[in-house]
């Protein structure tokens, strides 16, 4: 989420339309440079990456690429690495540079086309894939991940932010500042793990009936079971905070507490940075309200 959150708190921001358009046709004459058939296309959607649906020698394909910095494009190159050490070279089948008329080049991932899941997963079954992903890719963890510590960093800011705006109560601020406060004097003693940092339903797609876990743009050093709850902090996933926010990651009930918290405020902040926020239905004051009186 970091990533995203620096991307819409500067006012110089690349123009992404502008970049898809300038990539596409240098993207279409790098691969019909190997005689196959092709056919690319703009996939609109997504923050960081430039992405395409391709048709290559009649199959199927989806291309990732970056925005323009090497900042962009380690974290592209991140990305793929993660996803080989899990998947192999089943999701990752090429990685290229594609050459641009300004002298520049960037990076590039074909996969397969993935198809969404076919219906909403269940706790357990999300807790435990978030689970396997953070003990597949625990003993090869890269150097360069951001830390939890960089969001607690920032959690300072936003609800410092969010406060000012009036967009949250004194008291909720000052609960909030509390659990964030206990996750740091507590942060020694919690087990670490690559966490993915965007783990929700649209990220959790299938090839052919196996769930991937895609887009790890955003993984960073953290504490187990932090992806399973950030989860559940999804819209559509609202409903089961009630019942299912508690004891299935091995922390203590505070601390789960108390990285849902930071969670929601931390989608608060990317929410006014972006300007989104304006439109949602349910305010920052509200979903925090809800995190901080959910029984135990």
């Amino acid at each position: 989420m970091l990533s995203k959150i620096a991307f819409f708190e500067t006012d110089d921001r690349p123009d992404i339309a502008a970049d898809r358009a300038r990539i596409l046709p240098a993207l279409q004459q790098h691969l019909q440079s190997s005689g196959r058939h092709t056919r690319v296309t703009a996939a609109l959607g997504g923050t960081l990456g430039v992405c395409f649906d391709a048709e290559i020698a009649g199959e199927q394909r989806f291309l990732k690429t970056h925005l323009p910095g090497a900042t962009a494009r380690a974290s592209l190159a991140k990305e793929g690495d993660l996803l080989q050490r899990l998947y192999g070279n089943t999701i990752v089948l090429e990685r290229f540079d594609v050459p641009l008329a300004d002298g520049t080049a960037r990076l590039c991932l074909l996969m397969p086309a993935l198809a969404p899941l076919a219906a909403p997963m269940q706790p357990a079954d999300a807790a435990a894939m978030a689970r396997e992903c953070s003990e597949r890719l625990n003993d090869r963890r890269p150097d360069d991940l951001p830390s939890i510590a960089q969001y607690l960093a920032t959690a300072a800011h936003a609800l410092k932010a969010l406060s000012d705006r009036g967009l949250l109560e004194a008291a909720s601020t000052a609960e909030v500042r509390r659990l964030i406060a206990r996750l740091e004097d507590r942060l020694a003693a919690l087990p670490e793990a690559i966490c993915h940092g965007d783990f929700g339903p649209k990220n959790i797609m299938l090839q052919g009936a196996e769930p991937r876990v895609i887009d790890w743009e955003d993984a960073f050093c953290g504490i187990a079971g932090y992806d399973y709850l950030y989860w559940l902090t999804f819209m559509e996933n609202r409903p089961l905070l009630q019942t299912a926010a508690f004891g299935r990651t091995g922390l203590a009930p505070d601390i789960e507490r108390a990285i849902l918290a930071l969670v929601v405020l931390l989608k608060s902040y990317l929410a006014v940075c972006s300007g989104a926020y304006l439109k949602h239905a349910v305010s920052a004051q509200a979903r925090i309200t809800e995190i901080l009186e959910l029984p135990r």
